[in-house]
């Protein structure tokens, strides 16, 4: 199914399901009017991702790769993904990453182990801003943005609101519907927000394979280190959330290596 079929008909499903959850029959004109700014909107998100996750090396960044680089010629097997790791502990990752994050880990496990930053939760907020037209209080943008991370964790192994529909529609009732209607009706009635932040959830899944396919196609160009050390070098956020998805580095190495869960349909060239 082309992936634009299977956004509207994804955006129906869940409008239903939330429909079904709560009463907006007053709200549903008003919804259905806003569905093809949303379908605008998701692919202006999706570019923004697509254009973070695959830039190029910036001439600081280069210089970084091959310092790791050099780092890795001392290590015994520098395709054991213990040892890929343990390369970002050392200082001139370290350096580079409290730069970015304007934290101190003194190693990587840390950086990992403290997944979402607070740096990271900003620049997520930041991407989902960009559905909505006003500000949303702090409580709903706490509850979205927490199921944003379960969603992204749901989702690693492949799982999507069309191929795993009963777990989807599960985890938006009762981590984002339930929870924002609660908050709703404590602050004064129901918002087509709460509607609009369940059909953008469940299009902002597509997250997990978009990062996974550039750093599987960098991984298959430049080989497991280059590519490993390219991926956390231009998005280290994502990529240490990423890792603390899983319980080890083999565990990770190996999604990485391999197509993701879902058949993935070639888009040009992603290899930067």
């Amino acid at each position: 199914m082309k992936k634009p079929t299977c956004l509207v008909l994804t955006i129906i499903g869940v409008l239903l399901l939330i429909v079904g959850l709560v009463v907006v029959v007053p709200w549903i004109t008003d919804i259905v009017k806003e569905f093809s700014k949303v379908k605008e909107q998701h692919e202006e998100y999706m570019i923004t991702i697509r254009q973070y996750v695959n830039a190029p090396l910036t001439e600081e960044q280069e210089q970084l790769l091959s310092q790791l680089l050099m780092e890795q010629n001392d290590k015994s097997n520098p395709q054991n993904p213990n040892e890929l790791e343990s390369i970002l502990s050392t200082e001139p990752y370290l350096v580079y990453l409290n730069t970015q994050d304007e934290q101190d880990y003194s190693e990587y496990s840390a950086f990992v182990n403290s997944m979402p930053t607070l740096n990271h939760e900003s620049i997520v907020n930041s991407r989902l801003a960009q559905f909505f037209d006003t500000e949303i209080d702090e409580i709903a943008q706490r509850i979205w943005t927490d199921f944003y991370y379960i969603i992204r964790e749901w989702g690693k192994d492949g799982k999507t609101q069309t191929n795993s529909q009963k777990e989807f529609s599960d985890l938006l009732q009762k981590r984002l519907v339930e929870p924002l209607v609660e908050q709703q009706s404590e602050t004064g009635g129901f918002s087509t927000k709460v509607i609009k932040m369940g059909i953008i959830s469940a299009v902002i899944v597509e997250d997990n394979e978009v990062f996974h396919r550039a750093w599987y196609h960098r991984i298959q160009s430049h080989g497991l280190r280059e590519g490993y050390l390219r991926s956390a070098i231009v998005t280290p956020e994502d990529f240490a959330l990423m890792r603390s998805f899983f319980e080890n580095a083999d565990e990770f190495v190996k999604w990485l290596t391999e197509p993701f869960g879902i058949k993935e349909e070639v888009e040009g060239d992603e290899n930067q």
